[in-house]
């Protein structure tokens, strides 16, 4: 694993100062001039002895060249998004002070290490709670497997960015951060260039990502009778009593025909879905983006939320069918079943990590624009000294994406779904330099290219499960993606 020491010959050298976007540096009566001055000459007096990441608060004047188009412009040129449309919060990062990463066999170990290791030597100085420096990322469902897709590999084992750029919205108010790997002896000089050079090219990255696309090759890993086949062997594996739940999990092609770029693509999912979790994270040549509704751990300041969400039926237009459909949903044996092995999991990874846990003992239901789940809320204060990475490590991949028992579930999806998972059910989300964070499932996700996308659904295979009904669910939730895509 390379330090940050090792890290600074490639991330921290100056950029060569470039002719900053006319647009951006015109402003009504801000020198923008002086605050990229201003900014440079903090982030040179934050220099150690040793290279370390620095944070200060993003002037005005540059918070507004971000946010002056809108919400779309900052979902199409963000690096990063994380957002939350209900609660009116989001975070957009763009470019990168220090990314980590991982091969693709590394595990979630490694990754904890590294950014602990790298939080050490952070100096923040940020005033808004909302715009502290943070890293962004996530990682592989599994890191070993037997299928490998090259459209993964990219992406590695884990990979976690600390933008330069971080612009934060809460409740109607915008924020930022700069964050600099900061050499000994930089001069403010220096910083000027390298704000420049970053802010230029923050301001004009293509909205889509180029290279490799998704049109080539299958619709989908297996076909649908395929998939249905490997569905009734985990039915008789559960049957003979190998495993009591098995998630299985299958792609989709789609093509991206709807104006507007993945941008509009966001907003639609934001618009559609605002109970979720919107995220962005691009590698070219791909954006890799979902809405996921399950949460897998919030820590904030020791107290940590969590989430059981499993079991589900599709939502329809006509609330009277809803409404049945839901109270179906809360008696079904087989979904109750399904449900509360997640719940299970999650109380006895997180149980000998916290003082104090606590979950309603009966299930309700999460409704969604087009799906109606079951969902349990769990919350807790966690011993001294636990942070949010401890705490993903400890419950992922939790039965709702993975099975029950563990082992011998986990290599049942590795022999049955024929595919790689990647990134795919796998933590996504955020930490803070302070240990604190929020991470989702990897879920109603699509790896999307300039002409297409590729997208992943699952269904959670129990006792008493029918192919062609867990093959319809994995129908529904292909659907959030799809429809944006499209423009529908």
């Amino acid at each position: 694993m390379r330090g940050l020491l090792e890290l600074v010959a490639q991330v921290s050298a100056p950029i060569s100062a470039q002719q900053t976007h006319a647009a951006v540096l015109q402003d009504g009566g801000i020198d923008l001039q002086a605050e990229i001055r201003g900014l440079a000459e903090q982030l040179a007096a934050g220099a150690g002895t040793a290279p370390r990441l620095v944070s200060f608060d993003l002037p005005a004047g540059l918070v507004a060249a971000f946010t002056h188009d809108g919400l779309v412009a900052l979902r199409s040129g963000a690096g990063v998004m994380w957002e939350q449309p209900g609660a009116r919060s989001a975070l957009f990062g763009f470019g990168e002070a220090l990314r980590l990463s991982g091969a693709r066999t590394s595990p979630l170990s490694d990754a904890m290490a590294a950014l602990r290791d790298a939080a050490k030597q952070a100096v923040v100085r940020v005033e808004g709670r909302e715009a502290r420096p943070r890293f962004f990322g996530g990682g592989r469902f599994s890191p070993s497997g037997s299928a490998v897709d090259p459209a993964w590999d990219v992406f590695g084992g884990w990979q976690y960015v600390a933008p330069r750029f971080l612009i934060a919205t809460s409740e109607g108010q915008v924020g930022g951060s700069y964050t600099s790997v900061v050499a000994p002896g930089v001069t403010a000089e220096a910083m000027e260039a390298e704000i420049r050079g970053a802010l230029a090219e923050a301001t004009t990255h293509e909205d889509s990502p180029a290279g490799e696309q998704p049109g080539a090759g299958p619709a989908y890993s297996l076909p649908p009778d395929g998939w249905m086949e490997r569905v009734a062997e985990a039915i008789g594996e559960i049957a003979a009593e190998k495993y009591q739940k098995v998630v299985l999990a299958r792609q989709a092609r789609a093509a991206m025909s709807a104006p507007g770029g993945i941008g509009a693509v966001l907003s639609r999912l934001a618009e559609r879905y605002p109970n979720c979790f919107v995220f962005k994270y691009r590698l070219d040549p791909w954006d890799w983006i979902g809405a996921s509704p399950e949460l897998l751990i919030t820590l904030d300041s020791g107290h940590l939320r969590t989430a059981s969400l499993a079991g589900s039926r599709p939502r329809v237009a006509d609330e009277r069918d809803n409404a049945r459909l839901a109270a179906e949903l809360l008696a079904d044996p087989k979904e109750r079943s399904e449900h509360e092995y997640v719940a299970i999991a999650l109380r006895e990874a997180l149980t000998p990590l916290c003082d104090e846990l606590h979950a309603p003992a009966t299930p309700v239901v999460m409704s969604l624009a087009n799906i109606h789940h079951l969902f349990t809320p769990i919350a807790g204060e966690v011993k001294r000294g636990v942070d949010v990475l401890d705490l993903v490590a400890s419950v992922h991949p939790t039965p709702a994406v993975g099975a029950w028992p563990k082992a011998a579930g986990l290599a049942a999806i590795d022999r049955l779904e024929e595919m790689d998972r990647g990134w795919y059910s796998g933590p996504i989300g955020w930490v803070d330099f302070a240990g604190d964070g929020e991470f989702a499932v990897a879920l109603r996700t699509g790896l999307v290219g300039r002409a297409g996308a590729i997208l992943f659904a699952g269904a959670g295979i129990v006792e008493g499960s029918v192919p062609a009904n867990e093959f319809a669910e994995t129908e529904t939730k292909l659907r959030p993606l799809r429809e944006a895509l499209a423009g529908s």
